[in-house]
């Protein structure tokens, strides 16, 4: 999964990439507007019981890779304005992380306006997608001669642009699989999914409120868009902390988990994903799939041979395995299943796949 990390400047964005990937980039201006670059492991206790129990090899977490991307108005010209843009189109998902800590600018205060920036930004991905589809339709319409497929699409892209300029994000727009066709290889920045990261400073957190929340809560249900809520600054500061010292100073702020376990799990409910894992001596793995994927579907996302030699699924589940110990005690309670190629995967099986080619 590749998340791109967008925003304002100043709203901590760095700072929270930097929370996510432990890596040390420098915050504040970004003169050459550069793209950093990081990852980090999908945590998943699941598998470090795995881990415990199969003392495999290997371990394999999943992994999230974070784009920081630097501030562009969507209006901007220019090669660089440009390849921005590129990368938050080629972003699967957009965290915008918001300001809701006071600012300061020559000295000055700066009051947080975390519901204008949320909706502002917003504004800017429909006006860059109704650039692109104005210009889009204007070259089809140019055209001497439209073949019957390109009038299709036109009908498409014109649905979409009318959406547009009526304030609707083209994630509102429901398409099906035959206008989806019609869209093939173009990506539209207000159809990306989206989850709003709300930067607080320690006391906000503290008290669980923030300027403008109610705002900033009813736009977010009004468009699906999940939001959390963390204090970037104080969160990197722990993780750099001994395990031991991280736990006391994360229970002092009423926290759980960490912005990257609260992260990771917003997105992957908001994408619709899951997790199966596959166990042995040798390795213990996390592979993430779309909610709805079928067996023979889940193989292939192991190895292609898998798919096409697809013969059955052996299966069950982690809570099975974590409540009895052993898969001996899971195969004697009868929970040891074999399922066939259109056995849709629940998030948390164990699967062994038979196959042959």
């Amino acid at each position: 999964m590749q998340i791109g990390l967008v925003g304002l400047p100043q709203s901590g964005k760095t700072t929270f990439f930097n929370l996510l990937t432990g890596l040390d980039q420098p915050t504040g201006f970004n003169p050459a507007a550069e793209v950093h670059t990081g990852s980090a492991v999908v945590p998943d206790k699941r598998l470090d019981f795995l881990a415990s129990l199969y003392k495999p090899r290997k371990v394999v977490y999943a992994r999230i890779t974070f784009n920081d991307i630097p501030g562009v108005r969507m209006n901007e010209s220019g090669a660089r304005a440009a390849q921005l843009l590129d990368e938050v189109r080629s972003a699967d998902l957009l965290v915008q992380v918001v300001r809701a800590f006071n600012g300061s600018a020559g000295g000055a205060s700066i009051p947080p306006t975390p519901y204008r920036d949320l909706v502002e930004y917003g504004t800017e991905l429909m006006l860059a997608d109704m650039d692109a589809l104005e210009k889009r339709i204007e070259r089809i319409k140019s055209r001497p001669k439209v073949k019957k497929e390109t009038q299709e699409q036109l009908a498409v892209l014109e649905r979409m642009l009318q959406a547009l300029e009526q304030e609707q994000p083209l994630s509102t727009v429901k398409l099906s699989s035959e206008e989806q066709e019609h869209l093939a290889g173009q990506a539209f920045l207000s159809e990306k999914p989206l989850i709003a990261a709300i930067n607080l400073d320690e006391k906000q957190l503290s008290a669980k409120d923030y300027p403008q929340r109610e705002q900033v809560a009813a736009y977010a249900a009004q468009y699906g868009i999940p939001v959390i809520e963390i204090c970037a600054q104080v969160e990197m500061e722990i993780s750099r902390l001994s395990p031991e010292e991280r736990g006391d100073f994360m229970a002092d702020l009423g926290l759980s988990e960490s912005g990257l376990d609260r992260l990771a799990r917003t997105a992957y409910e908001h994408l619709g994903l899951i997790s199966f894992f596959t166990v042995g001596d040798d390795e213990v793995r996390a592979w993430t799939i779309r909610r709805g994927t079928t067996a023979r579907q889940a193989a292939g996302k192991i190895h292609s041979d898998m798919e096409r030699g697809f013969i059955r699924a052996e299966v069950f589940h982690f809570d099975q395995l974590h409540r009895l110990g052993s898969v001996a005690k899971v195969r004697e309670a009868g929970l040891f299943r074999l399922e066939g190629k259109d056995y849709i995967v629940k998030d948390g099986d164990i699967i062994n796949i038979r196959f042959n080619i």
